[in-house]
């Protein structure tokens, strides 16, 4: 029975935090895609950036 409740208690605070995160965060944040390379400002539409995967190239 002691098990029982400890359960319920855990599920009642998981959901409520879960309830205040959801409430928290933005409409937009959900489907954010970074339009922009962080490091070199190309513009990338979600994808690898082609400019900084690369990364230095040595050789001939």
């Amino acid at each position: 029975m002691v098990l029982i409740w400890i359960g319920i208690g855990i599920g009642v605070l998981i959901t409520t935090i879960l309830i205040i995160k959801a409430i928290k965060t933005s409409s937009q944040e959900v489907l954010e895609i970074e339009a922009h390379c962080r490091k070199c400002g190309l513009k990338i539409n979600g994808q690898k950036c082609p400019r900084c995967e690369k990364g230095p190239q040595f050789g001939v």
